[in-house]
């Protein structure tokens, strides 16, 4: 009898890409998380009952400093 792999559980994130003047906005992760010393893009994962562009702007805050303008 054989098993039928799995699909990993789906989770949902926001990620945004920032320009300015030709310049793209880019950070690298902390050395001590997964994946750490790669470079990303902010944006993170998607809260429950959050919608996807509030945790894009959560995300950036947090991330960045910076403030996403309606």
């Amino acid at each position: 009898m054989s098993s039928s792999p799995t699909a990993p559980p789906t989770i949902p994130v926001a990620v945004g890409v920032i320009r300015r003047s030709g310049r793209v906005l880019i950070a690298r992760r902390p050395e001590h998380v997964h994946q750490g010393g790669l470079l990303e893009f902010p944006g993170g994962k998607v809260e429950p009952g959050e919608s996807v562009r509030d945790a894009l702007v959560r995300k950036i805050q947090e991330e960045t400093g910076l403030r996403i303008l309606p």
